[in-house]
């Protein structure tokens, strides 16, 4: 049984090596669009839904959460939440985390995308 499920794995294994070039030439990248996409910079978008640790690892990102939420990131509860969006916390917060202050990041944070 374990030398018929070694072998399955092998060939599939040589399949897919077979099947390579020609992957190869269909992906290859198009030189406009190479271009196009390096003459202009991606936007970062984030979000109420994006982890505060994310938004934090950005500078702009860590300045509206500094202007916008003083003492979000000087917590020292900060590692035990650094992984969930703003969303999640406001839910946790008991009322700490408004609405209105939930709306004011949002948008700070949708500016930052233009």
């Amino acid at each position: 049984m374990a030398k018929m499920v070694r072998y399955g794995a092998l060939g599939c294994l040589a399949l897919g090596v077979l099947a390579l070039p020609g992957c190869a030439e269909r992906l290859a990248p198009d030189p406009a669009m190479a271009a196009a996409v390096a003459a202009k910079p991606r936007a970062t978008v984030f979000s109420l839904d994006t982890p505060v640790e994310r938004i934090a690892a950005d500078r702009r990102g860590k300045a509206v959460l500094e202007r916008d939420l003083p003492g979000l990131m000087a917590s020292r509860s900060y590692l035990l939440f650094d992984d969930m969006s703003l969303s999640e916390i406001a839910t946790l917060s008991s009322g700490q985390l408004t609405q209105t202050k939930l709306d004011v990041v949002e948008a700070d944070l949708s500016r930052l995308a233009q």
